[in-house]
């Protein structure tokens, strides 16, 4: 076989470990290796709702976002793709939050001031203002939005895929149909990891295997704090109830939320009683929860046809923050999970933190550091609280 001593072996490769190996590559670390055991970006990213926004209730969370956005805005320009190369295809339509208690209200302000200080434009609505961003809003219910015209929604499909194209370029191995068997470990280093293509004796081990990252942390003698959850999405039939320049509604009260895609429109829902697993099944019975609550909304929407459906996993960590860093006992393992959902939409940023972290020992462009594994065993972490 080619090299089996990568500098760098990245597990996983969805929009994560992809934007990872690239960022790698611009700091001029070329000898990697990324491992995937089914296609690169067929997992978690393949099922994502793909938005993208800066609204968040932690400081790194809106700076990690916000890098990003950044980032998409420049996308062509940054990885150097010709115009028919790829792109994010980035709707920067905004987020509006729909807001219907005085509790909701006060928590948004409180994420406003905090967002507002950073430089995010993000704006405290009243429901008729609501109204005017979003015709069609049943809006005599809320007390209140916010709004972040920047925020939008791009295709991770097409993100994954030019991030392993510009690293493929600069030396990267890609290994699709390539699971990761068993890992050798001695004292507090990982030496060895065998997989479909053989044995791999990497310097340093990245982990981004998304909703199976606790998996491999028992493959590596650790606990990683994540597990699969699933989330569900239905797109309708071409329909014109709704102006195609629609923002991402999210309902903060039931997690409703809707956008538009191509011709129709996406929308969802969590459902709080969701058990923990790797199931990716669509529950049909619960669409009819979600057009419920999506006509109470939406009063067209009782126009609209569901055309398909589909089910993914988020990586869900206990505080539904990213977990980022070193993992303590292994001076050689590092992972990149827990997104809670906000995956693809800080993917530009984390690949840019874990290259710091992998070359240089620690992140300094942006400060994640309430973000380490090690906040579980502390209790210092702060849940976030816009997540759906």
């Amino acid at each position: 076989m080619q090299n089996n001593k990568p500098d760098v072996l990245i597990i996983g490769g969805g929009v994560m470990g992809c934007s990872i190996a690239y960022h790698l590559t611009q700091r001029g670390c070329q000898n990697v290796v990324v491992v995937e055991r089914n296609t690169l970006g067929s997992g978690s990213t393949s099922k994502a709702a793909g938005g993208i926004r800066q609204q968040f209730s932690s400081e790194s969370n809106v700076r990690l976002s916000m890098y990003s956005v950044d980032f998409f805005e420049h996308f062509q320009e940054r990885l150097g793709l010709a115009s028919d190369e790829g792109d994010v295809d980035f709707h920067q339509v905004g987020y509006l939050f729909l807001l219907s208690t005085p509790d909701e209200m006060d928590d948004f302000k409180q994420n406003v001031a905090l967002q507002q200080r950073l430089g995010l434009d993000v704006r405290l609505l009243t429901p008729a203002q609501a109204g005017d961003i979003c015709p069609g809003l049943y809006t005599d219910d809320l007390v209140g939005a916010t709004f972040c015209p920047s925020d939008g929604y791009g295709s991770p499909h097409d993100v994954t895929q030019a991030f392993a194209k510009i690293a493929r370029r600069q030396g990267v191995r890609f290994l699709e149909e390539t699971a990761v068997r068993s890992v050798e470990r001695q004292g507090s280093r990982l030496t060895a990891v065998h997989t479909d293509a053989g044995a791999f004796y990497p310097d340093l081990v990245m982990g981004c295997a998304g909703a199976w990252s606790g998996i491999l942390g028992q493959m590596c003698g650790v606990e990683i704090p994540v597990q699969g959850l699933r989330r569900m999405g239905f797109v309708t039939d071409p329909f014109e109830g709704l102006p195609h320049d629609a923002p991402m509604t999210i309902d903060m009260h039931n997690s409703f939320h809707f956008r538009p895609e191509g011709p129709g429109f996406f929308m969802g829902e969590s459902d709080p009683t969701e058990p923990y697993s790797f199931n990716t099944t669509v529950n049909w019975e619960w669409l009819n929860t979600v057009v419920e609550d999506a006509v109470k909304r939406v009063p067209a929407f009782e126009h609209a046809r569901i055309h398909n459906g589909w089910a993914g996993l988020y990586d869900t960590s206990p505080d539904h923050n990213a977990i980022l860093g070193r993992v303590p006992g292994l001076d050689n393992f590092f992972v990149a999970t827990g997104f809670s959902g906000h995956g693809f939409m800080q993917s530009p940023a984390t690949g840019l933190v874990m290259s710091e972290f992998l070359l240089d020992g620690a992140a300094h462009t942006i400060d994640v550091s309430d973000l380490s594994i090690e906040r579980f065993a502390n209790g210092h972490f702060n849940p976030e609280r816009n997540v759906i």
